[in-house]
């Protein structure tokens, strides 16, 4: 009685169809990083629009003489819970940008977001990438790292009187942004700039719709930090997420089917 009381709190009724997916995702986890530890080559991720326009606005920075402006929101940055795989994609975006600036000599400008904790995070990801170009003595902290404390309206009031004083040929903003953050997004295009934008936050992404000139889709923040940076374990997390997809269309597919057939298909999701 003990025993079969123990094996129905660890396996609840209703619950076994997410506990074989929880199977299936980990073991598609577990084949790609026996890939990498094999050094056996990953799926390759598509080339995402995005992406490319990064490299065309930075170059705009250096023909226009404007600065690149990055930034994640006045709370659009997380270091723990749901939202840090976000974060972890973004910082990959982040030091190609700031990358690119420091090869083609182009001004990066970082307005910080209000979470002290991640200050020292995200200013090593910005010094690191001029570290590798070897343009260290091109990035100033005092000038150009930029915080504003708490507060989104502070946040977009401030920003967007960078854009006024300094001007603005490239404008990106990524992570779990509050909606607010559009007015800073329209005031760089106001100012000429070109916008790149995107968020995993479904309820934001209407903001970034109506201002971007390229954008990144939800999922594609993810796979732009593995694209940019090729990291393995980012690939293979991507590719495991494809197979989900993958079979949750076969189901959905095959649930059509055998319900027309009059077969009770989501009587047998339920067990």
């Amino acid at each position: 009685m003990l025993e079969t009381t123990l094996v129905q709190q660890i396996i609840k009724s209703g619950r076994i169809n997410d506990l074989l997916l929880f199977i299936f995702m980990l073991s598609g986890l577990f084949y790609y990083l026996r890939r990498v530890s094999q050094a056996k080559p990953l799926p390759s991720i598509r080339s995402i629009p995005a992406i490319e326009a990064i490299r065309e606005g930075v170059g705009r920075a250096v023909e226009i003489r404007k600065p690149v402006h990055w930034s994640f929101g006045s709370a659009g940055l997380t270091i723990t819970g749901e939202r840090t795989g976000e974060t972890l994609a973004n910082l990959g975006v982040l030091a190609y940008t700031a990358g690119l600036c420091a090869q083609l000599g182009a001004r990066f400008i970082f307005h910080l977001p209000a979470v002290p904790a991640a200050i020292p995070l995200l200013e090593g990801t910005v010094l690191e990438a001029y570290a590798k170009e070897g343009k260290m003595d091109e990035i100033d902290r005092r000038r150009d790292f930029r915080y504003y404390g708490g507060g989104m309206m502070i946040y977009a009031a401030a920003m967007t009187e960078s854009f006024m004083r300094e001007g603005v040929a490239l404008k990106i903003m990524m992570g779990p942004q509050p909606t607010c953050q559009y007015v800073t997004l329209e005031a760089a295009k106001i100012q000429g700039g070109m916008v790149i934008g995107g968020t995993a936050r479904w309820t934001a992404m209407y903001s970034f719709v109506l201002t971007c000139d390229y954008l990144f889709i939800g999922e594609e923040c993810y796979a732009a930090g593995a694209k940019v940076t090729g990291n393995p374990f980012m690939v293979s997390s991507i590719a495991t997420e494809e197979w989900g997809k993958v079979l949750t269309l076969a189901l959905l597919f095959l649930g059509l089917v055998l319900q027309a057939l009059g077969i009770d298909f989501l009587g047998y999701l339920k067990l």
